[in-house]
């Protein structure tokens, strides 16, 4: 059975499957936001793992394609298909509003429903980037991602621990710090003498 406080959250993401079902899938808006998220984050994973981004192109009527050096790298094609930024960075903006309790439920509520069906919009046989990544090594590591994916967002949104992940980060970075101090300090004394 659902708590009482549970209830927006639930409306909210259900409001936006049948919205999506019902309307938005066919709306040219609804495609250009779903494939620029994914086409960004090709470039941003092509960007982090340090391989050069030529082009990042997005159509109105919902095709892009993201043009880089190659080699490219698994994890370059299949990340558009389990990480789910643009919810993170929702989440992130969501909390800083100040809304009301159950508006904020329903809201979060409703940005996991259109972060899922963008992603699974874009799960469809003529995929490039499954051929490209493998269509073997895709089929069985894509559905554990997504669901592990959507479960820790899931789990972050219904738990109220949305500062976990900037204390994570922060303590990696922190950890990262210390260690370039470490190893400039040892550098430093190793060229000294």
């Amino acid at each position: 059975m659902l708590r009482t406080d549970q209830w927006p959250f639930w409306a909210g993401f259900v409001g936006t499957l049948i919205l999506w079902t019902a309307w938005w899938r066919h709306t040219r808006w609804a495609r250009f936001i779903t494939t620029i998220e994914h086409e960004s984050l090709h470039a941003i994973v092509g960007m982090l793992t340090l391989i050069p981004v030529r082009e990042l192109k997005v159509r109105e009527d919902g095709s892009g394609h993201v043009l880089f050096e190659p080699p490219g790298h698994w994890l370059l094609y299949l990340s558009p298909y389990f990480i789910p930024l643009l919810l993170l960075m929702e989440i992130g903006l969501t909390g800083l509003m100040g809304l009301p309790v159950w508006a904020e439920r329903a809201l979060l509520g409703a940005l996991l429903g259109m972060s899922i069906v963008g992603h699974l919009r874009q799960i469809h046989p003529r995929q490039t980037d499954f051929r490209h990544a493998g269509r073997v090594f895709t089929i069985s590591f894509l559905p554990t991602a997504f669901l592990l994916a959507y479960g820790a967002a899931f789990t972050m949104i219904q738990t109220g621990q949305l500062g976990a992940i900037p204390e994570f980060l922060g303590a990696w970075v922190q950890g990262l710090l210390h260690d370039a101090q470490w190893a400039w300090l040892h550098l430093s004394q190793w060229l000294a003498g």
